[in-house]
């Protein structure tokens, strides 16, 4: 089995990424109690910029500062987080309403650990995390124009990538408050499976970018500057 992290080189490239890919890995057993070796965070989205650069081997527990987040990912159910303070306080605000979790994304099973980690070191993940820019998005998109682009929480596009679907976001202001995501990046979270298949459609992507570019610019000299 090829490991995963031959994928972390030609996605940079391809995507012009200005950040390391970050691998999500879902596990069946709780990570050691050793294994433990950061702080407890605000939300899960808090572990995705830590993770560019070391592995990050979480449990509920420390996911368990947002409620929504806890949703998202499957380790709690809808009535243990529509009853948390901080759920509460979203809806209070008119950020979200009860009625769209209905509509929120989240894994179909509860996993017993999250690794987050470079992909540069992983294996075999369920999902591939990238900051885009706006030109980084518009290569992903040339290339899978049935990409998903999901509304708030953020966090459901690691769900969404799970279950076969590629998803961006533009990020939400509670996730751009906790993580200091900057303006002109967004998140997006790729299903592993697909990697190899999505490689190939952004090499074709790029290479038709880059002819019709370089035609535009020839073209363009034939018109005057507009002072």
């Amino acid at each position: 089995m090829t490991s995963a992290s031959v994928w972390a080189a030609p996605l940079i490239e391809l995507l012009g990424l200005a950040h390391p890919p970050v691998a999500i890995t879902f596990g069946t057993q709780p990570a050691a109690p050793g294994d433990r070796s950061h702080p407890a965070q605000p939300a899960g989205c808090c572990f995705w910029e830590p993770a560019q650069r070391q592995s990050l081997d979480t449990q509920a527990a420390e996911h368990a500062n947002c409620s929504v987040g806890s949703y998202t990912h499957g380790l709690i159910d809808m009535a243990t987080a529509a009853a948390g303070a901080d759920t509460v306080a979203l809806v209070s605000s008119g950020w979200i309403t009860a009625g769209d979790f209905d509509h929120v994304a989240r894994l179909p099973f509860r996993p017993t650990s999250i690794r987050y980690e470079p992909l540069t070191v992983a294996t075999s993940p369920d999902v591939v995390l990238v900051r885009l820019s706006p030109s980084s998005l518009m290569t992903l998109q040339g290339a899978c124009p049935d990409l998903r682009l999901v509304t708030r929480p953020q966090c459901q596009i690691v769900p969404l990538a799970s279950s076969g679907q590629i998803a961006v976001s533009p990020g939400c202001a509670v996730s751009r408050a906790r993580t200091g995501l900057p303006p002109g990046e967004m998140t997006c979270a790729l299903p592993a499976a697909s990697m190899p298949a999505l490689i190939d459609r952004l090499r074709e992507a790029v290479a038709a970018d880059q002819t019709v570019a370089s035609y535009a610019a020839a073209d363009r000299q034939r018109f005057p500057a507009l002072d």
